[in-house]
Formats: C-alpha cells, structure tokens, sequence
C-alpha cells in the first residue's frame, strides 16, 4: 500500500509539473558564474536563493532542482541554504577542448507554480599543461650543395591550454650551422622553422642532432624539447670500381641451372643511394642471356640453364656495376666449360636385314656406327651384345660394326631375337646406351602337322537335321606362314561297305564335321574313319588321325497299345459289379516303346472319364481300379480315356479307350455291343465308294511323289559320272520338303561353277544364300570370312586342293578363268595369295618382282660380308674450296689419287658417304671428279670455328674399302660488321670527372680471321674519344673516354657515329649512333606558386571531393625536377581528413568534413624534389555548414497505460534540438491531426502532449503517435519519433456468446464423459475483466435431470455427457449456459443448448417367417417339375433400428444342393434356380442371412426346409436321344467328302506348282543370257510339292466316334514337333498366311 501510495504521489507531481509547464512561464537569466578549472568537489559558486530573491523555506518548498545538459551532473543545489556547488572536479580540456571561453549551460526548475530559469557557469584556464612535441626525434635529410638561407618546416608542439598559456616561442640548441624562427598560424597558434647559415660539408660532417625547445606564456612557464637529427646528403662525385677488371672462372658442364658462376665485387666512395650499386650484364647476346643471370644486389652471377660443353664450350660477357646516380664501372667475365662425361654414346644403324632364313651359314645381320660427343676417355667406346645369342660382333672402320650369326639358326626352336646393342663410354662415371634390334627367322617346311588327339569321339542324336555340325577335329603346325596353313581331308574308310561320302562331310579350312543325313539309331549306332591333315608347303607335309561317331538314340516312337486292342473293332467292354469295393481291379492296358532307355519308359495317365473320380489308373503299371464305392446314381455305362507317355524329351504319348459297363450281377443281361450301329454304317454304299475314291487319289499322289524323286536321283547319279565330282551342277529349287523322315535342309544355297577345258576338277566360289542363316551378315559383293559360314555346308572340296592350288599358281594366264573377282575368292578360299590383277602377265610381273627381291638381298649379303672382312683404310686429302662456290664445281679427281682407272671406280661402285642428312659432295662415277654437289655457306656450316672441316667417306666394294677424307671450307670476307643496337643511349652526369671510361656494344662480324672486326671509330667531338681493347678470344670491343667536362646548361645531349671496321680487303664496316644525355646536379628547390592557399568546402561534400590543387616548380631537370607532395607532418586528425596526390599536388577528402565537428582545418603542404630537397605552404580549409543533421528529439517523461473515462492527462513532455546553425537549426514540431491528443510548446524547445477528450479503451486500447520535428533549413529536414501510449481497462462490458443457441448431435450408447461440444463467450474487456466463467443454468423443465445427463467446464465452456443416452428412450433435451466475467461488479449472459441423441445400429434384425422357435421345422413342398423361377416361399424379418439401420437384406449362405435355389436380395422371395432333376436329393436344406444396412451391419439366419415331390401333374420331359435319332445326314460320309476333295486339290496344286517352277527356271535361263549351266539334281530324301516352301512341322489327330449320339466329334491335338521361327531370307521375303497350310489342310 505503501509504494503505491507513493507512485500515485510521484504521478500526482508529473502531472502537476507538465500542467506547469504547459502554463506561461517567467524566464530569467542566472549568472554568468565562473570557475577555475581543477576546483575540488564542493567548491562555493553562488547563493542561488539570493539571486532569485527567494528565502530558504520557499527553495524547499517550491521543489527547486538544477537540470544539466547531458548525463552528467556538474552542479548541486543544497536546498537548506540555496548555495550552487561544484559536483565533481571540472577538467577545461575534457570539457571544451580547445574552444574559448568554456560555458557551461545548466537550468533551474521550480515548481508551485512552474518557472524556468536558465544560468551557465564559465570554467577558467590554468597552465596545468606543457607543451608536447608529436615526433620526439625529427629526422631530416639536408644535401650538402643546400644553399644558405634555405628554411626547413618542423614540426609544432601541442599544448591542451589556450590563450597565454599556449606555446609562445621556440629555440634551438647551440650550433654554428642553424637557427630556430617562430611563426604565426592564422589560429594565433605558433611553429618553428629551421635556417641554414653555414655551408654543409658531409666530408667534415656528415650528421648532426640539435635540441629544438617550445615554451608556453604560463608563470612560471613550462616547456617540451625534441630532438632534431640532419643527415647530410652525399653528391655523387664518384663512379664504381671492381676490384679486378677480369674474372677467369672455370664450371663443369653438369653445373645444375641456379649454380654460382662467380660473386664480382665493386665499391663506390659516395654515400647512400649514389654508393648504392647495381650489377648488371652489360649489352649481352641472346645466348648469354639465356645462360647467365647476375643478381643486382649482391654481384653473385648464376646459369639460368645448363652449359653444354658440346654446345659452346666458352663465354664472355662483360659486367656493369651502375650507382644509385648513374655513374657505373665494368669488368670482363670470361667463363670456361668444363667437359664432363655427360653424353651417352650413339649407336646409329646403318642396315638391317630381317627376317633372315631358317638353316642357313653365317649371315650379316645388320652393320652400326658408334660416336660420343664427349672429349678424351668420355668419347672413347666399347661395344658388346648378349653372350646367350647365336650371334658375333665384329668390328669394321672407324667405328663401325658389323652383327652376323654364329650357326645356321633353327626357326621352331626360336623365330625372334632381340638383340641388344651394349655400347659404353670410358669416361667417369661411365654411360652406356642400348639399342635394341628385333631379327625373324623366316620359315622352312620341315615340321608335318600334328592332332592335338590321336582318336576323337563324337555323339549325334538320331534323327539330326541335314548339314548339322557334330564336331571338330584340330592340327596345328610348328610352321608359320603358308607351311603353317592347315588342309582337312576324310580318308577312305577301312570297311568298303561304310557309305562314308553320305555320313559326313569335313571343312577343310577348319576340320568342323558335319553330318550329311539324318542318322537312325536303330539302323546304325556306330562308325569309324580317318581324318587327314596336310599343310600347304614344299613338299607338303601331313598326318592322319581316327574319329568314331556314335548315335545316340531320339525318342521317335510312340508308346504301342497291346491291350485293349484299339484296330476299330468293337471296342473292348470290361464289366464291373456295382457291390465292388474301392481298388477293384477292373482291367489292365499294356503297351511297348520301340525306343530305348529312358524313352521307353511309360506311364499311365487317366485323361477323361463318365463319372470323375470313380476310377484311377496306377501310374507305372497300367492297372485301373475302382476309387469309391458305386452308388446307384453312377450312370451303368462308363467310358475311360487314358494316355500311355514315355519319358523321353519331348514325350510322346498314346491314348486308349476303355468301355466299362456297371452291372447288378452276373445275371443281368448282356446289352447289345455298338458293333451294330457300325455294320449297319457299312452298308452305306455311298461311303464305300468315297473311300475307294480317297484311296486312289492318295496312291496317285504317292506314285507322282516317288517318280519325281526317281527321276532326280538319275540324274545325279548321271552328273557324278561324267563330272567326277560331288559337288552339285546347279543352283537347288528354292523351296524343299522332306519326306523320307530325315529332316529338312535348313538353308538353300546357289553356286556359279565355272568349267575349265581339260580339267578334271571344278573350280567354283560361294555366292550368298537363298537364305541366309540369321547370324550372317553381308555388307559387299564379295563374301566376308566367317568361320561359321562354311560349317552351313555339306559338300567337301578337299578332294582336289592340291590340283587346284597349282592350277591356280600355274594358269593364271589361261583365258577360260572364270574372273578377277573368282581368283580371289577361289584362291582365299584355297589359302592361296595371289596379287590384285589378274591377266595373261601376272605371272611375269611376279616372277620380275621376286628376281629383283633377290638380287638385291645378294648384294646386301655381298655388302655385310666385305664390310666384315679387314679394310684398308686410307686417307684422302685434305682438299680445300671457297665457301660460295657454285654447284658443280670441281674439287679433285679421286681416280687419281686412289690410283684407279675409270671403269674400276664404276665396277667397284665408288659412292661418298656425308655425315649428317644433307649431301655437300657428289662423285661423278664416269670420269672420278668429285664436285659440289650444293653451294656452301661456311658461317652456315662452322659459325666461328675456324678452320672449317668437313668430314666424308669413300665407300667402294669388291673388296670393300672406306678411304676417310675432310674438305676444307675457307672464309671470304661477305659479311660486314653490325651493332645488335642502333642506338645506344648514354646516361651522363655533369659532374662526372675526367678520363672515366664507359663501355659500348661490340659489332658482330660472322667472318673469322682479318675479316673480323679490327678497329673502332668516333665521330669529332669535343668532349669523348673511343678506345679499341682485345678480348681474350681474339675481338675487339670500344669503350668511350670523357677527356673534356661536360655542361648540361650549354648542351644537354650529344649524338656520336660509332663505326666498326674489319680487315678485309677492301674493308667492309658498320655504324651506330651513340645518344649521349647529360644528367643534372640537383641544386634548386621546389617553390610554390602561393604561401596560403584559402579555401571552403561544404560540410556535405563526398570523400574523394577535390579540396584545391597546389602546384610547385623545381628549375632542376630530370629526377632532380620531379616534385613529390606531401602533408607535412600533420595531426592524426588531419592525416584521416585529408589526402595529397604526390604526383599532381590534388588534395581531396578521405571522409565526409562534420561542420559541427571541426569548422576549419590548418596544415602545412611539402614539396620534395628528386634530390631531397623540399619547400613548403599552408592550406588553411574552412567547413561551411550546410543543413545536413535532422532535429533531434528527447523524451523527458512519458506516462503509458493512461486510464479510459479520464479527464484530459498530460502523456509526454519533451525537447527538440537541431546542431545546425542558422535557420538550419530552427524547428517545428506536430503529430497527426485524427488523434484526441494536442500538443503545446512550454519554454525554449520544451513540448507537451496532452489528451482532447476522455478515451474509451474498447473503441482503441492503443494509440502510436508520430512527433515530427522539421527544421528550417534548406533542403528541410525532418524527424519522427514514434510513441505508443496504452489506454488501461475498466469493467464496462458483459460477455457475449458467439451463438444465441447451440445444437449438438451425440450417438447413443455413448461412453461416459463423452465431450459432446463447446459453447463460447467473449469479453470486449481486458485483463480480470475479460475473463469468463461458465456454469449451467436451472432447467425450465423440472423433471430432465440435467445434472446427471451433462456437465460443463467452467473454464472453457466443454460440454460432457455423464453417461450412455438410449435413443429409444431419451431422443432430444434442452437447458441454459451461463457466461460471468471476473470484473467488478461482475457482469453475464446466457445461450440456449439442445442436444440431438442419433441411433446406433443396435438391434439386429428378427425374423418373423418361416418360425425359429425349436419347434418343428416349417417344410416347403416343392413339384420337381417346377419351372426355373418358381415361388418356394418367403422370409419374412423386421429390425428394432430406424433409418438405414432397419433396412434389410437376405442372402443364401448353405444349401443342399448348390445352384437350385436363390433368393432375392430385397424381398427375401425363395425362388428355383433351374431345372430340377431326378438326381436331385428330395431333401433340401436351405440356410439363408437376414442383414441390416447398419454399421457395423446385424445380421440373423433363418433355416428353411424343402421337400421335392413327385406331385402336381409333374410335366414329361423329352429325353436327348430323339433329337439325335433325328439326325438325317451322316457326318462320316460329309468327312469323307472333305478328305477326297483335299487329296485331290493337293494333287492338282502339285502337279501346277510343279510345272510352273519349270517354267519359271527356263525363263529366268533364258533371260541370263543362255548359262550353260546344267540343273543340279535333289537329294534322295527331298521333294520339292508346293514351290512355297517344306512343311514346317507334322500334326497328330484323334477322331473320336461315339455311338449313340447320332454325332461325330473331330479335334486336333498338339503338334508332335513345335513351330520353328521363320527365318529372314535377306530379300524382304513378303508373309503368306496360307504358307504353312500348303499341303491342302484347312487348319483355320
């Protein structure tokens, strides 16, 4: 209660105060007090009491206090007395910086009534501080040629007290060479600046520190020092030195890239950057740049590469040592290679014979030369190959070597040597280098092929289609090549009765067999014969080995009934008694298999029976035997169809019928067997003579058939004997049929035989099939090999192959060969190579070819040979010519000096042999001049070594001799010298002393000797003269020697002529101009165009913004007269403000400037030159303000939540304020007009915020209120401040319900505690106040018992049943709910419930009719000749449920007798289904489903009984045999017809097919142009019926006849042998739907 009462108290004194301050008040001015800095806490400023006229108790009373800017309280107020005292120790320079005077600003606030009163304190200065230098050591750099009264900036001291207490003046520390003046900025701020008095001389005194002094106006005063170091700049007066002019270094070639060469070494007197020394080479060629690099630095020179002693075995470059002024020396580096063993021999083959024949004597294999780059041992050799090999090594001429055999070399035991060469150097350590060669040994026929087996067994199952791969047989030869190649051939068999040549047939390219018919293992199991392999060399070479062929057995035979006999007799009846118990025997079914093995196992299937499941048949022995017991419902006649299958794959079965017929006893009479329906079916003469008429038509067919195949085998037994081959005459007919069972041929072939006269052989070639096997592709006229396309042929061509071979060898030119085209293929097919032509002069043009190969092979032999035998060596010369010597011209005669006439150098075949690719030299055989065979260039050839030799061989044979000779090239002077610069530019100092030398680029010259370059020469001049100086290699360079001072000011460049001259005769010379500059001393300073540059820039400027350019000027040139701007030591703020451009004097902004910051910014601009020599300017920047900050707002007091229904409340009081000068600062202040607040200025800035009229809370709770301050600047800106100012609760409202009434559905039988639904109330209030309670209302129905039927959840409004509602009883009620909220007073409202009870599926339906009571049960009688629908009765149910729940349905779930009876779904009508029969029980049982359409559905079943009775007039039913004697037409005699009427129209199409085949062939002759070609002849076992194509597979029918019925019953059953695929013929061959049904059978 307390802090309550005491934060009412405290907002009662807010408001107060903002109703005050909204009031007019009285401002006064306070002051102004002072007070000295540093002053303790509780220092005495002023009686403020006194100074508003007020007494102590008035001060209290009224609430006095002092309000300071900022969050810091400089001032208290001790209201018992009214004195002003210093709060904390005040710090000037924390407080005001550098700004003066220093004021603080503070207000004195009163309340009862409100006034303000402004008043500010001013805070005196004292020197508490001494001045501070930023740098403690300045360093400057001063050259000693600086004149007198040069003026050096230094850098000012800071001192954070103002006014007198500020630095007033420096001093400098006692020297006789600077003083010290004092300077004054335009801030009243002071800096020192250093004179020069007295010359520098950095020789005396090369470094000086001074002590530079600043002191302040205080009393006493307080100074700071610095230490200020000038070090004398050096003038570069002196040029480089080596310390030796020439560097004799020696490196080993192997010296990886990076090593050091040698460290050169130069010293400089002057100081600094003029002793600084670069190294550098001076103007080297491009293979010295390539090789060497110095490093700048240190003078150490390293290989950028590799030297290669082989390359270049020397270098010389002169060296340059340049100092930081310009001035550079020089020295020579003369580098020597040294020669390591770094270069491996190489072995160069000069001839190669390979392959080289089998068995024969020594032989030259191939002849090298060995040569080594290297010097001394490192270039000397030695040779060697491998020991293990049949071969030697002999040494020739110089360096030659010549490879032979040992032995006469076997090529089966090795066809292939490699051969390494192994050639060694004798340097250290040793290389070596191996080549290798590769030597074939060619083939000779000395080895017979042989089989990888002695004996083969082969297995073939029975019945194997024609042309039918069984095996292979394989030989392999030890030969390679044609002596390799492999023929296969059959043997004559041992048993002249063996029929071999019709078996098998053998490819004899690759030794597959194939069997030529089909085989029967009944008639042959077994057979032998040999099988030859020869191979194709000379004389050929073969061997023989024995295959066995054995036949395995097919299952091709049916299972055979032997009882009960199946021959169309009467059939077979066995008799049963009906008393038989189950497994009586009732009869037995014996068959055989002609097959053998597994396929003649059988078993027993029974397939189709009278009364299934009465009988069985035993699997394995054929005995069939009663199941069950008979009963009198089994029908008396019984017939058993049973199968009889064999095992094998795929089975092959046979079927018997077995009539059975069930008899009471013994003594039953016999019935009459079907004997006599089938004699009285014989006595039809109309059928007997369609069978004598079918008969006929089959034999004729049969007998044309026979003489067809008569006729063919005639004729090819005729071809065979006049031919002498077997192989067919002419293409097959197109399309074949088996018919002698033992398969069809499964392609058709065509072949082009051509005939030549007088030869008992056939020479033919394959063309593609008819059609083709689908694995074979052909892409062209010829056909591609394919190990398998042979293998689809049954016909040998062994028989003849070595007839053929040399006939085809032999009679290339004989003009009845077919074509080019059949050579090719007859002679690949034979595995014989033969050339692309083929006329009368291939066989010559063969023969020329081999000679030619031959001969020169003997003259390489001869040539090996003679170089294996000792040569004399002689040497030739040394003969000489002038380089550029036309070709042709003549050097020597070398018939002379080898003292040889001019037909022996032609026999001997005299020949020059050059080193290298190109021939320089020819010799002219006829008369034995040797001349120039090219013009020589001897710089081209040699380059700079001198003498120019070059090294050649004469060659000559029978005997082989090598003459070594070498042809000197000599020089003419056609080269003049040439400087690799034309220009060459010199950089000289003016003050540089006389008799300093400076090297020039050499002239290169490409002649050696005098014609070299032999001196150099300058133009006239005053000033240089050049000198000649000799390298160690014999050329001359020029250096440039100053003999007279130079003057930039007078002449600031000079052009010289350079000429370069070599001693020919006349001489030749060349020129280069020679720029000399004369460089500048730096002896002027920068100066700028202006003292104090002045300027003003906008606040709001960007960084980057150009402030001002400043320009200096330097009347130095060169580096000395490039000026260079700098800030000249300015302050960290100054550095972050500012930036200079060294190059173009641009000073522009690093950051935005802040007028409210900083108003203006001094600082000193610096220009150096080149030299080190500097000047100096102010740049004195003054901020401009411009309106770049908005207004600023501060909430001083805010009062949030504010109570609804309240009179008008002061919410907020707040200041604006805007840093901005002028008009910038000034402000305006609003909100928003739609709001119920005001607000009204109060003094100096201050604002209040105040309520227009009382708020309501449920009209708005919340209300965010914008201030906008806008200043008037230009552009205006403006700022806003978002207040929120919540409008507390009070309780003015009921809760209200979301519905006025509610209903809600249960379903009974509900679980207790059910929520059944909600009711909710909401409260416009908040708080307490919103929240609602809810209860149940007394019913208006005193006696619902609504308290046991349902509660609610007082917090949530949830309704619950409190226990299981029975819609039968209970089916709606009706109460009131309740909603109170939590306010005070307490406020409510009520809402109408009604609950809904559904029904639940809960009773199950009853049936009415037929009674279920255990009584005796309701039997319906039913006629048995009712018709199918007929009434039997009707189940009549009810169910308790309402709606969908009692709707019903009826169903028959059970009945005696399945499919006679049904009921309907709706109406529960019990109805016959069909038919009744006298098979049907007389008693019926009927168990039907009565079902709701609940869920889950209820359900009841009902039993009705039916009685059949025989009753009512039962209708006569008909039986079936009178429709069946009806029958007037036979089918027997309508199927014979059809048979008759198919043979015949088979005939008839065979006999046309026939003829038009014939027709067609004749006319295809005829249009080919009259072939000769005979017609070939068919195999025995084919037939050509249709012209369309063979039967693809044979179907097996069973004709069923049952007697009695009066009809015929005709199926087919599964074919013996499936469909085989349709084969792709390769010619679009186009689909016939009736091609398979060719031979007259309708099988739609």
């Amino acid at each position: 209660m307390e802090i309550g009462w005491m934060r009412n108290q405290r907002q009662r004194q807010v408001f107060v105060f903002f109703v005050l301050l909204s009031m007019p008040g009285v401002e006064a001015d306070l002051g102004p007090y002072s007070v000295v800095e540093e002053t303790e806490r509780g220092f005495f400023v002023a009686n403020l009491g006194k100074d508003l006229g007020l007494g102590l108790t008035e001060i209290s009373t009224r609430g006095a206090r002092i309000i300071s800017q900022g969050h810091k309280e400089h001032l208290q107020l001790k209201v018992q007395t009214g004195d002003l005292l210093i709060n904390e120790k005040l710090d000037r320079e924390e407080l005001c910086g550098f700004t003066e005077p220093c004021v603080l600003h503070f207000q004195v606030l009163m309340d009862n009534p409100l006034e303000i009163f402004q008043a500010e304190l001013r805070v005196e200065d004292i020197n508490d501080h001494s001045p501070v230098f930023s740098e403690r050591v300045m360093i400057l750099k001063i050259p000693e040629n600086t004149p007198l009264g040069m003026a050096f900036p230094l850098s000012n001291a800071l001192d954070l007290d103002v006014g007198s207490n500020n630095v007033q003046n420096y001093k400098i520390s006692s020297n006789p060479h600077f003083q010290v003046l004092t300077h004054n900025r335009s801030d009243g701020r002071k800096y020192p600046e250093l004179v020069l008095d007295k010359e520098l001389d950095r020789e005396e005194e090369p470094e000086m520190s001074l002590t530079l002094t600043a002191l302040d106006g205080g009393s006493p005063p307080r100074y700071g020092t610095a230490q200020v170091r000038i070090e004398v700049g050096d003038i570069n007066d002196n040029a480089p030195e080596f310390g030796q002019p020439l560097y004799k270094v020696q490196i080993s070639e192997n010296s990886k890239a990076g090593s050091l060469v040698v460290t050169v070494s130069a010293s400089d007197l002057d100081s600094g950057v003029n002793g600084n020394i670069v190294y550098s080479l001076f103007r080297p060629s491009e293979d010295i740049t390539k090789t060497l690099e110095v490093n700048p630095m240190t003078g150490e020179i390293r290989l950028r590469k590799q030297v290669d002693f082989e390359t270049v075995r020397s270098y010389e470059v002169d060296i340059k040592a340049t100092d930081g002024g310009g001035l550079s020396g020089k020295c020579t580096l003369l580098l020597q290679v040294v020669d390591v063993n770094d270069n491996a021999p190489e072995v160069t083959i000069s001839a190669l014979t390979s392959p080289i024949p089998e068995n024969s004597p020594e032989i030259v294999v191939a002849v090298f030369s060995v040569s080594d780059p290297d010097s001394g041992n490192n270039g000397k050799t030695i040779s060697s190959i491998q020991d293990d090999l049949p071969f030697l090594l002999k040494p020739s001429v110089k360096n030659f070597y010549t490879l032979v055999t040992k032995r006469a070399l076997d090529r089966e035991e090795r066809a292939e040597y490699n051969i390494t060469i192994t050639v060694t150097d004798m340097g250290t350590p040793r290389l070596k280098t191996q080549h290798n060669i590769t030597v074939l040994v060619s083939d000779v026929n000395d080895n017979a092929p042989v089989f990888t087996q002695t004996f083969y067994t082969l297995f073939i199952l029975e019945n194997n289609s024609p042309a039918l791969h069984i095996g292979s047989v394989s030989a392999t030869d030890t030969d390679a090549g044609a002596n390799a190649q492999v023929t296969y051939s059959l043997l004559p068999p041992q048993d002249p009765s063996l029929p071999l040549a019709s078996l098998v047939s053998i490819n004899a390219d690759n030794g597959h067999l194939f069997a030529l018919r089909a085989l029967d293992y009944e008639a042959l199991q077994a057979f032998e014969f040999l099988v030859g392999a020869t191979d194709r060399g000379v004389p050929a070479l073969s061997s023989q080995a024995l295959v066995r062929v054995q036949v395995l057995d097919a299952n091709d035979n049916s299972p055979f009934v032997l009882y009960p006999l199946q021959n169309g007799s009467a059939p077979c009846t066995e008799l049963v008694p009906r008393a038989a118990e189950p497994g009586y025997l009732v009869s037995k079914v014996v068959a055989v298999d002609g097959d053998s093995g597994q396929n003649a196992w059988l078993s027993y299937q029974l397939l189709k029976a009278t009364e299934p499941g009465l009988f069985g048949v035993w699997a394995h022995n054929g005995e069939v035997r009663t199941a069950r017991l008979l009963s009198e419902r089994d029908a008396a006649k019984q017939r058993l169809l049973l199968l009889v299958k064999d095992n094998g794959e795929p089975p092959r079965s046979a079927s018997v019928t077995l009539h059975v017929l069930l008899v009471d006893g013994f003594s039953q009479p016999y019935l009459p067997l079907p004997e006599a329906a089938a004699d009285a079916a014989q006595a039809d003469p109309l059928t007997v003579y369609l069978v004598i008429a079918l008969a006929s038509m089959s034999s004729l067919f049969l007998f044309s058939v026979l003489a067809f195949i008569a006729v063919r085998l005639c004729r090819r037994n005729r071809a065979a004997w006049v031919g002498g081959c077997s192989v067919p005459e002419g293409p097959f007919p197109g399309q074949l049929v088996e018919v002698s069972g033992n398969g069809t041929l499964s392609q058709n072939y065509q072949y082009e035989v051509c005939l030549r006269s007088g030869s008992g052989t056939s020479e033919f070639k394959f063309l593609k099939p008819i059609m083709p096997n689908s694995q074979g592709h052909y892409h062209g006229p010829e056909i591609e090999e394919n190990p398998n396309f042979r293998n689809d042929f049954s016909f040998s061509i062994h028989q003849k192959v070595e007839a053929t071979q040399m006939s085809i060898n032999s009679r290339m030119d004989n003009e009845n060969f077919c074509c080019s085209g059949l050579q090719d293929r007859a002679a690949r097919i034979l595995g014989i190579h033969t050339g692309s032509s083929c006329g009368p002069n291939f066989q010559e043009g063969a023969m020329e070819i081999g000679w030619m190969r031959n001969q020169r092979q003997r003259q390489v032999f001869v040539f090996f040979v003679l170089l294996s035998m000792p040569g004399v060596e002689a040497d030739l010369g040394p003969y000489s010519v002038v380089e550029e010597t036309e070709r042709g011209f003549f050097v020597a005669n070398l018939g002379k000096d080898l003292g040889l006439g001019l037909t022996e150098i032609s026999t001997r075949g005299a020949r020059i042999i050059s080193q290298g690719h190109k021939e320089h030299l020819q010799l002219k055989v006829q008369t034995g001049d040797l001349l120039i065979n090219e013009k020589l260039d001897r710089e081209e050839l040699c380059g700079f070594t001198e003498p120019c030799v070059l090294h050649f061989q004469v060659l000559m044979d029978n005997p082989l001799e090598i003459f070594q000779a070498e042809l000197r090239v000599e020089d003419i002077n056609d080269h003049s010298p040439v400087f690799s610069e034309r220009v060459m530019i010199l950089k000289i100092p003016e003050n540089t002393p006389l008799g300093m030398a400076f090297p020039l680029s050499k002239a290169l010259d490409l002649d050696v000797g005098s014609n070299n370059v032999q001196n150099y020469n300058i133009s006239p001049n005053p000033h240089f003269q050049v000198l000649t100086h000799n390298r160690s290699d014999g050329r001359k360079y020029p250096e440039l020697v100053l003999d007279k001072e130079l003057d930039r000011e007078e002449e600031p460049e000079i052009a010289l002529t350079l000429t370069a001259l070599d001693g020919g005769s006349p001489p030749r010379y060349g020129s280069a101009l020679v720029r000399i500059e004369v460089v500048d001393n730096n002896d002027n300073s920068p100066e700028f165009m202006q003292p104090l540059y002045k300027v003003h820039i906008p606040e709001n400027s960007k960084a980057g913004s150009l402030v001002v350019t400043v320009s200096a000027s330097d009347l130095d040139s060169g580096v000395n007269g490039n000026i260079v701007y700098s800030l000249f030591r300015p302050s960290e703020d100054i550095t972050k403000t500012l930036e200079v451009n060294p190059m173009t004097g641009e000073i522009r902004l690093r950051k935005q400037v802040d007028f409210e910051t900083v108003r203006s910014y001094e600082v000193d601009i610096k220009a150096t030159d080149g030299g080190g020599l500097s000047g100096k300017c102010t740049l004195l920047l003054q901020v401009v303000d411009v309106n770049d900050n908005a207004p600023e707002v501060t909430i001083s007091a805010l009062t949030s939540p504010i109570p609804e229904n309240s009179p008008e409340i002061v919410v907020a009081v707040f200041s604006v304020s805007d840093p901005d000068s002028g008009n910038n600062g000034k402000t305006i202040s609003s909100i928003q007009d739609d709001l119920p607040f005001l607000l009204k200025p109060s003094v100096k800035n201050f604002y209040t915020l105040v309520t227009k009229r009382a708020l309501d809370r449920e009209e708005r709770a919340e209300y965010n209120i914008t201030i906008t301050v806008t200043d008037m600047g230009t552009p205006r800106l403006k700022t806003q401040h978002n207040i929120t100012v919540l409008v507390s609760d009070v309780n003015d409202n009921a809760p209200v319900f979301t519905q006025t009434s509610y209903t809600f559905f249960i379903l009974e039988n509900n679980s207790p505690a059910l929520h059944i639904g909600s009711v909710r109330a909401k409260d416009q209030d908040a708080g307490v106040n919103a929240q609602v309670t809810y209860s149940l209302l007394p019913p208006q129905d005193l006696q619902l018992p609504l308290a046991s039927l349902v509660s609610i959840n007082a917090d949530n409004g949830h309704l619950f049943a409190l226990r299981a509602l029975d819609y039968e009883a209970l089916q709606a009620f009706e109460f009131l709910v309740g909603a109170t909220d939590r306010g005070a007073p307490a406020l409510s409202s009520q809402a109408l419930v009604r609950v809904q009870v559904l029904d639940a599926n809960d009773n199950s339906p009853f049936v009415l009719y037929p009674l279920q009571n255990g009584s005796a049960p309701c039997t319906e009688l039913v006629p048995r000749a009712a018709e199918p629908g007929y009434l039997v009765s009707k189940v009549v149910a009810v169910d308790g449920d309402s709606g969908q729940n009692a709707w019903l349905s009826y169903q028959l779930l059970k009945a005696t007798e399945p499919g006679l009876f049904g009921v309907w779904a709706h109406n529960g009508e019990v109805r016959t289904a069909r038919l009744l029969s006298e098979r049907d029980a007389a008693k019926q049982r009927l168990l039907l489903l009565v079902k709701d359409n609940g869920e889950p559905p209820r359900s009841a079943s009902v039993t009705l009984h039916v009685l059949l009775v025989d009753g009512f007039s039962q209708p006569y039913l008909p039986l079936p045999e009178a429709a069946a004697d009806a029958a007037q037409a036979d089918p027997l005699t309508v199927y014979l017809v059809i048979a008759l009427a198919s043979v015949s129209s088979l005939f008839l199409f065979s006999v046309l097919a026939f003829i038009a085949v014939r027709l067609c062939r004749r006319g295809r002759a005829a249009w080919l142009g009259g072939s000769s070609v005979p017609e070939v002849h068919l195999p025995g076992h084919l037939v050509d019926v249709s012209g369309r194509g063979t039967l693809s597979q044979s179907y097996q029918y069973e004709v069923c006849l049952m007697g009695g019925t009066g009809t015929d019953e005709f199926k087919f059953m599964k074919p013996i042998i499936p469909n085989l695929p349709v084969r792709d013929t390769g010619r679009n061959v186009e689909e016939n739907e009736n091609f398979r049904n060719s031979f007259g059978f309708n099988m739609q």
